[in-house]
C-alpha cells in the first residue's frame, strides 16, 4: 500500500481537485453540538488551525473521500453561508470567487460541483452549492438531507448574527457599517480557507476501505454501523453509479428506523441480528465478527437478511407497525409490554419467535406462549422486583434464538421454548421479594413516573376478570383513586392515596362522575363500574384497607395474572 501525506489548507485542497464521497461512507450526521464547536475553531483561527487528517484515494482530479467527509461537507456549507451573505451585500465578485471553491470548470471544461456526495447529491446541490436561484430544491426527506439543511441554516444563522453586531454596534459610523461588514466576511472567509489539514493519500478504494474501516472523524467516532456497511458495500460492488441498489437497500434500512416513532438503533439491531443467528458476541466485537463472516460469496445473500430481519426489528419495538389480525393481537400486547418495561435483552429471541411464526414453522400458539411468557417474566424480575440484569440472560436468550432457528422438527422447536420458559421460572423472584416490590407501585398527580406501569397491570387485571364480556378500548379508560386525593375529602396521606391498593380502572363518564367524592359517596357508582365486592363490603377505606387490597392484588399476580 502506497500512503503519502502532506499539509494543506482549505484553499489549496479545494482547489487541488474535485471529491467524490463513497457509496460506503455513512451519511452526513454532524448535529448542532458539532456544528457549534466547528464554528468555534474557525472563529479561533488566527493563524493555521489543525482539524484532522483526511483520506483520499484515486488521480485524474476526482479524489474519493474516505475519511473527512463530515468536516468538508461542513467546509462547503459554511463556504456557501458566507457566499450567500456576500451576495446579500452586494459583494458579488466575492462570492463568485468563493464559488470558484464550491463548483468550478475541469480540464475538459465541464462545470462541476468540487464535493460531489452519492447520496445526498440532489438536496446538497440545489440547496447549497449552487448559486441562490440556480436551482430549485425540494424539501429535505431524509435524515441525511434533513441533518444537512439544519447544519445549513444554523451556520446561515451565525453569519448572520455576526454581521448583524455591527449595526448594533455604536463605535461603527453609520456610514461604514457596509464596509465593516464586508471586511467581516472577507475576515470570516480567510478563516474557514486557512484551517489546515493533512491530506493523506492511497492508491486504490480497497486500501481506502481498508483505511476507513480504523479510522475516525473528527465530529463522531465510527459506529459499528458504518463500519459495517463499508465492509458490505465493498464485497457488493456497483454495476451502475446512477443505480446502486446494494446502497440504496442499506440506506432503506436506516430510514425505515428513523421514521419510526421508537427510538431504534441501526448498532443494536445489528447486534440482535446477528446474535439470533450466529455464535455469541459482545458489541464490541461485533465488527470483527461480521467482518470475519462476509465475504464475496455471502454479502448479497447477509444484506437480504437483513432488510428482512430489519422489518420484524421494528414491529418488534414499534408493534403498531404492523397489521395483526384479531387472534394475533396478544402477540402485540406483549410486545408493547416489553417496550413499556424498556427490555432489549429479549430481542434476539423475539426476533427469532417471530421469524419462525412468518416463516410458519411455529403455530400462533406457541408463539403467543413464548411471547406471555417473556413478558410475565420481565413484568416480575424486571418491571416490579427490578433484578439486576446480566450477561447470563442475554446469552440464555441468543441461545435460544439460534436453537429455535436451526431446530429442524416442530418438536424440537417447542422444546426450545419450552426449555426458555423453564429457565426463566427458575430465575424468578421469591414471592416475598415481588410482594414488597409490588406495593410500592404508586401513581398520582405527584407520583406519574409509574402512572404507564400502574396503567398496565389494571389493564391486566381487568381484562383477565372480564375476559368472556364484551371487547373494551382500554384507550378510554382511566386510573382512578378509591381514597381521594384531596387529604381533607379522603382523610389519607398522599404516598398511601397513590398505592396500587388505592386504584381501580374505570371509564371516563365513571371517572368523571367519582370526581374527589368521599369513598362512602363513591360506593353506589363504583358498585356501577362492576369493582371487586371486597373493596364495597368496606365501610371505610384507609391506609390500612389500602394496604390489605395491595397485597390481596400481589398474590393475584403472582399466583394466577402473570404465572407462566
Amino acid at each position: 500500500m502506497l500512503v503519502t501525506s502532506n499539509c494543506r489548507n482549505v484553499a489549496g485542497l479545494l482547489s487541488a481537485g474535485f471529491f467524490r464521497i463513497p457509496r460506503f461512507q455513512r451519511p452526513y450526521s454532524w448535529d448542532r453540538a458539532n456544528v457549534d464547536e466547528f464554528w468555534n475553531d474557525v472563529i479561533a483561527n488566527n493563524g493555521e488551525y489543525f482539524i484532522g487528517s483526511m483520506v483520499v484515494y484515486g488521480n485524474g482530479g476526482t479524489f474519493g473521500l474516505v475519511d473527512g467527509q463530515q468536516r468538508v461537507t461542513t467546509v462547503t456549507l459554511f463556504l456557501s453561508a458566507i457566499r450567500n451573505a456576500f451576495i446579500d451585500l452586494s459583494a458579488d465578485k466575492e462570492a463568485k470567487g468563493i464559488q470558484t471553491m464550491i463548483e468550478r470548470v475541469d480540464a475538459n471544461g465541464d462545470t462541476r460541483f468540487v464535493l460531489q456526495a452519492e447520496t445526498s447529491h440532489p438536496f446538497l446541490r440545489a440547496r447549497v452549492q449552487s448559486m441562490p436561484g440556480q436551482a430549485q430544491a425540494s424539501a429535505p426527506a431524509s435524515p441525511e438531507e434533513r441533518a444537512i439543511e439544519s447544519a445549513f441554516e444554523l451556520l446561515s444563522r451565525k453569519v448572520g448574527l455576526s454581521l448583524s453586531t455591527i449595526d448594533a454596534d455604536p463605535a461603527v459610523p453609520q456610514g461604514g457599517k457596509h464596509q465593516a461588514k464586508f471586511d467581516q466576511l472577507v475576515d470570516l472567509r480567510d478563516k474557514v480557507l486557512g484551517l489546515t489539514v493533512v491530506l493523506v493519500e492511497v492508491d486504490n478504494e480497497d486500501d481506502a476501505t481498508m483505511i476507513f474501516q480504523t479510522l475516525n472523524s473528527r465530529g463522531k467516532d465510527l459506529e459499528v454501523a458504518d463500519l459495517v456497511k463499508s465492509h458490505l458495500l465493498s464485497h457488493i460492488k456497483a454495476t451502475n453509479a446512477d443505480l446502486d441498489q446494494s446502497r440504496d437497500r442499506w440506506n432503506s434500512i436506516r430510514q425505515s428506523f428513523a421514521e419510526s416513532s421508537v427510538d431504534i438503533s441501526m448498532n443494536r439491531f445489528l447486534l440482535h441480528s446477528w446474535l439470533s443467528r450466529h455464535e455469541y458476541t459482545g458489541e464490541k466485537e461485533l465488527f470483527k465478527a461480521i467482518k470475519s463472516y462476509v465475504k464475496s460469496n455471502n454479502a448479497q445473500n447477509f444484506l437480504d437478511t437483513l432488510e428482512h430481519e430489519a422489518e420484524l426489528y421494528r414491529q418488534a419495538q414499534e408493534p403498531a407497525v404492523r397489521d395483526w389480525k384479531k387472534p394475533q393481537v396478544q402477540v402485540k400486547y406483549a410486545l408493547g409490554a416489553l417496550n413499556l418495561f424498556r427490555m432489549r435483552q429479549p430481542l434476539p429471541m423475539v426476533l427469532s419467535l417471530l421469524r419462525a411464526y412468518d416463516h410458519e414453522n411455529i403455530k400462533l400458539a406457541h408463539l403467543i406462549r413464548a411471547m406471555q411468557g417473556l413478558e410475565n417474566y420481565h413484568f416480575i424480575a424486571t418491571a416490579i422486583t427490578n433484578q439486576p440484569s446480566s450477561g447470563g440472560v442475554g446469552r440464555m436468550y441468543a441461545a435460544a434464538a439460534r436453537s429455535l432457528l436451526n431446530a429442524r422438527t416442530t418438536d424440537g422447536r417447542l422444546r426450545v421454548i419450552n426449555e426458555l420458559l423453564g429457565k426463566l421460572r427458575a430465575r424468578l423472584p421469591t414471592y416475598a421479594e415481588f410482594e414488597a416490590s409490588f406495593l410500592e407501585l404508586r401513581s398520582s398527580k405527584t407520583y406519574a413516573s409509574q402512572t404507564p406501569l400502574v396503567k398496565y397491570v389494571l389493564i391486566r387485571f381487568h381484562a383477565e376478570q372480564h375476559k368472556a364480556g364484551t371487547p373494551i378500548d382500554y384507550s378510554q379508560m382511566t386510573v382512578e383513586h378509591i381514597a381521594p386525593q384531596s387529604y381533607k375529602k379522603g382523610g389519607v396521606r398522599l404516598g398511601d392515596v397513590a398505592r396500587i391498593g388505592n386504584l381501580v380502572l374505570v371509564s371516563q363518564d365513571i371517572n368523571n362522575e367519582l370526581g374527589d367524592k368521599t369513598f362512602i359517596a363513591k360506593k353506589p357508582i363504583l358498585a356501577r363500574a362492576h369493582i371487586e365486592p371486597e373493596i364495597l363490603a368496606e365501610r371505610k377505606w384507609t391506609a390500612r384497607e389500602i394496604e390489605a387490597r395491595g397485597k390481596r392484588l400481589a398474590k393475584l399476580a403472582f399466583d394466577q395474572t402473570w404465572k407462566f
